[in-house]
């Protein structure tokens, strides 16, 4: 009897540690520095902004002085393309010779490699890094293990939708960041 109870035991351990597991990754997300200022040479989009909120704010970040070029990341459709973000930058008063594009990834590792040679053959050396909040504590890590020697400022946007999206989308961020640290990526 006491091998049952011992398992049960250690059952019910075991899954209270993975509920508050998830919920401790539900509510936070992975963390990320926190810049002093949004000012930088340039700015870097990723893709994903599904609701257009990345490409907005950094619009408004361009048109009150805080970086002078915009690279917008991503192939694929909406808020993936960085094609149709350049539309919305472009309708926000960004003009076409401000913004550089990237568009041949699906993925944030893609967004950091294709942006790296524009980065380099530019010879900036701070760069405003924007993506919603979520997504900035791998997307962080991820920039500056490909750029190491540049200096990275989170720009982060609030996170869109109902609660339980965000929600999954931190749980997802989660195993994301899990992902690319086995691959060495961050």
């Amino acid at each position: 009897m006491t091998r049952v109870r011992t398992a049960m035991l250690a059952a019910g351990l075991g899954a209270s540690s993975t509920l508050a597991a998830v919920s401790y990754g539900a509510a936070h997300p992975p963390s990320y520095t926190k810049a002093d200022s949004r000012s930088a040479d340039a700015a870097l989009v990723l893709s994903g902004d599904v609701d257009d909120l990345r490409t907005l704010e950094t619009a408004a970040l361009y048109r009150a002085g805080a970086f002078g070029v915009i690279v917008l990341t991503g192939r694929g459709s909406g808020g993936d393309s960085a094609v149709e973000l350049a539309k919305v930058a472009r309708r926000m008063g960004v003009p076409a010779s401000a913004i550089r594009l990237e568009t041949s990834s699906t993925t944030t590792r893609e967004n950091l490699m294709g942006a790296l040679p524009i980065i380099r053959s530019s010879g900036w050396k701070r760069i405003a890094l924007v993506t919603n909040e979520s997504h900035m504590g791998r997307a962080e890590r991820a920039a500056r293990k490909v750029l190491p020697d540049v200096e990275w400022v989170p720009v982060p946007v609030a996170d869109a939708g109902p609660p339980a999206r965000i929600y999954r989308v931190r749980l997802e961020e989660w195993l994301k960041l899990a992902r690319y640290a086995l691959y060495g990526w961050v």
